[in-house]
């Protein structure tokens, strides 16, 4: 008889989820860098608190230039963030080092092992060879592209892939209240390059 009581609690924590990154959404921290870009595609909002790190997993897309940046209420701080690439790499490591040692006997001319005075053969020589085995596993290294702590760098990242490749915006969030949410916006935004728009209506020069 509980179970209509769950689903709805169910229910209201994912309403009021929705209703926070709604607000999220409609609070914009950046506008001066929008610019012609769309950004309804693959961006992203989020509520987060002082000392939270978070990643999105974007796609772009080749020949089309993207404009992505982080925006955030300025209560949280200054937030930092990366755009990067995930690269594949071989790392090998050392998975078991065996060592042998090889003796060798001293021996007359007849081929046979010389003995000394206590009939122990004579060592010539003493040679430790080693065998290690090793393991090889392939591994994602971030590539960083943009690094918000960077001096001197402007304040979005922009590129024009030549193809599709997966990216991903890492962000972090200064140390702080820990009982405090606020809101973090990464906006992804992307245009045709060379596309052929149709021209308003009113923006032909009277002169024409």
């Amino acid at each position: 008889m509980k179970t209509p009581v769950v689903i709805i609690l169910f229910l209201s924590i994912i309403a009021n989820a929705s209703n926070l990154f709604a607000q999220c959404e409609r609070k914009k921290y950046c506008d001066d860098y929008m610019e012609d870009f769309d950004y309804r595609s693959q961006s992203s909002y989020a509520k987060l608190s002082p000392g939270d790190t978070s990643s999105v997993n974007i796609v772009l897309y080749g020949n089309q230039k993207y404009r992505i940046f982080v925006c955030n209420d300025p209560k949280l701080g200054n937030v930092v963030w990366k755009v990067v690439q995930p690269e594949r790499k071989t790392k090998r490591t050392i998975d078991k080092i065996k060592k042998d040692t090889i003796v060798t006997y001293e021996m007359n001319e007849y081929g046979d092992y010389k003995t000394d005075k206590n009939g122990n053969l004579i060592i010539k020589s003493r040679q430790i060879v080693v065998d290690t085995t090793w393991l090889t596993e392939r591994i994602s290294v971030d590539k960083v592209l943009y690094d918000s702590k960077q001096q001197n760098k402007q304040p979005y990242f922009e590129i024009t892939p030549t193809k599709s490749a997966r990216y991903i915006v890492r962000v972090q969030i200064p140390s702080g209240d820990p009982n405090y949410y606020g809101c973090v916006n990464v906006y992804v935004g992307r245009k045709e390059i060379g596309g052929k728009n149709f021209v308003k209506k009113g923006s032909i020069s009277k002169n024409e």
